[in-house]
């Protein structure tokens, strides 16, 4: 689950049809931020949280947040030429991907496929 230091006090709790996790949002230099923690998930779980939560980014006044235990590579390989991503390492090993809308990119693609196909 997302800890105090993964975004701010303020979130919210969004409710998200489908998703495994708990989704959260919150506001910070007029970008809307959507987070959620998949670091204790087994696969297709990650991928499939993270792609129901790219369907809400949709302009460029948003972002999303992904904590996971390890780089989620399938998910990468699917969506990494339609969005700019950022990568942190957190404590404990963790990552914190941010992916951020690319205008004339980000429409363009295929979120159907859920889940990793090996």
């Amino acid at each position: 689950m997302m800890t105090s230091n993964s975004f701010p006090i303020d979130a919210t709790l969004l409710h998200v049809n489908n998703a495994t996790v708990p989704f959260f949002t919150y506001f910070q230099e007029g970008i809307e931020f959507i987070s959620f923690d998949t670091s204790t998930c087994v696969p297709p779980e990650p991928m499939v949280n993270a792609m129901i939560a790219l369907e809400l980014l949709d302009a460029p006044t948003k972002k999303v947040v992904m904590i996971n235990h390890r780089s989620p590579v399938g998910l990468l390989a699917k969506v990494q030429l339609f969005y700019d991503i950022e990568v942190r390492e957190l404590d404990g090993g963790k990552l914190q991907l941010i992916f951020s809308y690319k205008e004339g990119m980000s429409d363009k693609v295929d979120l159907s496929q859920k889940q990793c196909a090996g």
